[in-house]
């Protein structure tokens, strides 16, 4: 399997193929997907000293932990108030703090690893495209004093000196979070798995779990992994493999665009290296990237599969609404 030839492939750090699993493997831990979460807690266990091994039916990072606009932020997809309706308010704000320490537990092993492929980038600007200043003023208290984490408030005028666009009104700056290219730390975190004694088997899926009992199994086409504890992280991509699972999720995909190489023309309408989110359900999100000279655009929403070319077309008819002046700019 190989990656296309993108932001991902071009600038990828590492091009090691893992091999598939072949036989009987034993561990103390066996892990399915091998995505952001998967590779997390291979990296976790193994720190701790235990046996791990990782199946990833594609390659490490080859779904949307990998492929994606790079932001790491706190939060999450729904809003706090929903959290707090569905769990209470004492569990959402436990699960808010939880997300900050995720950025910082990214921000840590990109430094402890010296991920320097990573390319991390302080600043997320999240902007608004009506006039909500109040609106936007008040999260930002409400943050500050409940989490102690502070967000900068920018005003209309603020963020059209960065963002050259009529779309845009207020905005909020999170210099906290920041920015990467996400298949390149994680192919850096699956190298330090290895290095801690964990075993990563790409090109294999898992074909049958039999869970019952002290002992797990996970068979594949060409083997078995038998494991005290079994781990099942395939997100978006969980197949038959357990149908209560499955029936859990509701993939959907979002979709990102690289431009050509044009810095100038960039820099006419996008004056900063910090993420840009908007404040639409799956808005846009973009970001500068090989050090300005192209421009990282995403989008979109399906919870299908749907056309690569429609969907450039959607995308770039987006990037040209809000910035008329790269409408010369190829994608």
């Amino acid at each position: 399997m190989t990656y296309p030839d993108t932001y991902y492939r071009r600038t990828l750090a590492d091009e090691k193929v893992r091999p598939p699993l072949a036989g009987l493997a034993e561990c103390d831990t066996v892990i399915v997907g091998g995505g952001l979460a998967g590779l997390t807690t291979a990296l976790q266990l193994a720190r701790a000293g235990r046996e791990v091994v990782l199946l990833e039916a594609e390659r490490v990072g080859f779904g949307a932990s990998g492929r994606n606009g790079g932001f790491v932020s706190p939060g999450f997809a729904t809003g706090s108030d929903n959290i707090a309706a569905m769990a209470g308010a004492a569990a959402a704000q436990k699960l808010h703090r939880l997300s900050i320490e995720g950025v910082e537990f990214v921000r840590q092993t990109i430094k402890d690893l010296d991920i320097k492929a990573a390319k991390p980038r302080p600043g997320i600007i999240g902007v608004l495209r009506h006039d909500g200043g109040a609106e936007l003023k008040g999260h930002a208290e409400r943050l500050a004093r409940d989490f102690d984490y502070p967000l900068e408030y920018l005003e209309r005028d603020q963020v059209r000196a960065v963002l050259q666009s009529e779309r845009y009104y207020q905005g909020l700056r999170d210099a906290n979070a920041f920015h990467m290219h996400p298949l390149n730390y994680l192919r850096s975190v699956a190298d330090e798995i290895e290095r801690l004694g964990g075993r990563i088997h790409e090109a294999t899926s898992a074909v049958e779990a039999r869970l019952d009992g002290p002992q797990k199994t996970i068979r594949t086409a060409n083997g078995e992994v038998r494991a005290r504890q079994a781990v099942f992280a395939t997100g978006g991509y969980t197949g038959r493999l357990l149908g209560q699972l499955r029936r859990a999720m509701l993939p959907i995909a979002t979709y990102v665009m690289l431009t050509e190489e044009a810095p100038e023309l960039i820099a006419s309408a996008i004056a900063t290296t910090d993420g840009i989110g908007d404040s639409r359900r799956a808005g846009d999100y973009y970001r500068v990237v090989e050090d300005g000279r192209r421009l990282l655009w995403g989008g979109r929403i399906t919870t299908r599969a749907a056309s690569p070319a429609a969907l450039a077309r959607e995308l770039r008819r987006e990037m040209v609404g809000t910035y008329p002046q790269l409408a010369a700019l190829k994608t």
